[in-house]
């Protein structure tokens, strides 16, 4: 999946796209566009991949015997 070849192109991902606020990206080549925006220059960047929710750690999968010193 991180690496697959159906990625979807968007600024976002693209290594030539830099986000600037929570609508609007700056891009190498095209200046301030959407975050959506796809131009036949994209690039795929795994690092600025963010992924799906439901593949973080849950909540509670610590306790607190886990964080103590005694046996």
């Amino acid at each position: 999946m991180l690496f697959s070849k159906d990625i979807e192109r968007r600024c976002i991902v693209c290594r030539h796209g830099k986000k600037i606020n929570d609508n609007e990206a700056i891009c190498k080549y095209h200046g301030v566009v959407s975050l959506g925006h796809k131009c036949r220059r994209f690039s795929y960047d795994a690092t600025k991949r963010i992924p799906p929710e439901d593949t973080l750690l849950g909540e509670n999968t610590f306790c607190e015997a886990d964080f103590s010193l005694d046996k």
